[in-house]
């Protein structure tokens, strides 16, 4: 007897927590479920029913406002539930004051960076300085060289180009060569027989007369020197080209073969036989102590002589 009424009491108790666990779960639309929660995630919950079986799963929008705040208690549910739970405006105040951000002074702030420069500005820094300077140079470099080309002054030249840059070397560029006035110069071919470069025999009324070969052979050399001077000359290649066709010639005629060309500097003094090449800029002659070829450019040329070879220097 005692155990049966040990097992009656038993099967009361758990009748009673059973009931104790079972919940109500209010719905939106007035339902209620009685039961525990079965399986929940972010869809939503489905209820193990205390009258047996699963209901289908709820989403959390269709659950009541006080079954929403119940399960938010709950760590396990309360990340699904609290996205659909309408918050009081003191929740609302309380929420926000949570949310407030305290900007503090920071301490030893960063100084912004410079303003980028105008166009100008950069120009007068010690970088655009150095490239004004290089592109100024540039320019007048070019406008001498512009100068020896088409035959102008070249400190004329240098000096518009200094005032217009790029403008006055382009300028200069597209003026023609200017013509140069200067004697025509006869090849040996239309030297007459009566030239100084010809021979000294001289013929006479009667005949042949050996009276010039008889006169002295340096009078005849000094009346042959010719002399050219920078100022009265503009000594470029037309120059040379038409004054002296006849010591361009590999072998020399008659009339050059006794002559020498002497070129002065401010340095130092040539005495060639021949012109063997010649440029734009310079000229290339031949010595006349070793044979050899030296350059001479035009621009430090002070005068040229041409004289016979047994003259005095």
């Amino acid at each position: 007897m005692r155990f049966v009424r040990f097992a009656a009491i038993g099967l009361i108790v758990a009748v009673c927590l059973a009931t104790s666990w079972a919940a109500e779960f209010r719905l939106a639309n007035g339902n209620i479920l009685v039961g525990e929660i079965a399986a929940a995630d972010e869809d939503g919950m489905v209820i193990r029913l205390d009258i047996g079986g699963f209901s289908t799963r709820q989403p959390w929008v269709s659950f009541a406002q006080e079954t929403l705040r119940e399960l938010a208690k709950e760590p396990a549910y309360a990340e699904f539930v609290e996205p659909f739970i309408e918050l009081t405006p003191e929740e609302w105040q309380m929420r926000e004051q949570r949310r407030e951000i305290i900007v503090r002074e920071v301490i030893n702030r960063i100084p912004p960076p410079d303003p980028v420069p105008s166009l100008f500005g950069a120009f007068l820094a010690p970088g655009g300085l150095l490239l004004l300077g290089l592109l100024l140079a540039a320019n007048l470099y070019a406008a001498y060289e512009i100068a020896l080309f088409r035959g102008h002054k070249p400190l004329v030249v240098c000096a518009v180009s200094f005032v217009l840059p790029l403008v006055g070397p382009i300028i200069f560029l597209s003026l023609p060569t200017p013509a140069q006035e200067e004697d025509y110069a006869p090849s040996a071919a239309e030297l007459p027989d009566s030239s100084p470069l010809s021979t000294a025999v001289e013929r006479s009324a009667g005949g042949l007369s050996l009276a010039s070969a008889e006169r002295p052979v340096a009078a005849s050399a000094e009346s042959q020197t010719q002399t050219y001077q920078r100022g009265d000359h503009t000594f470029n290649r037309r120059f040379f080209e038409s004054k002296f066709p006849g010591f361009f010639r590999v072998v020399l005629g008659d009339a050059e073969r006794d002559m020498l060309l002497v070129f002065r500097t401010p340095k130092q003094e040539y005495v060639g036989k021949r012109i063997s090449r010649i440029s734009m800029k310079e000229l290339h002659l031949v010595l006349q102590n070793n044979n050899s070829e030296t350059s001479i450019p035009f621009s430090e040329i002070t005068s040229v002589i041409v004289k016979h070879k047994d003259a005095k220097a």
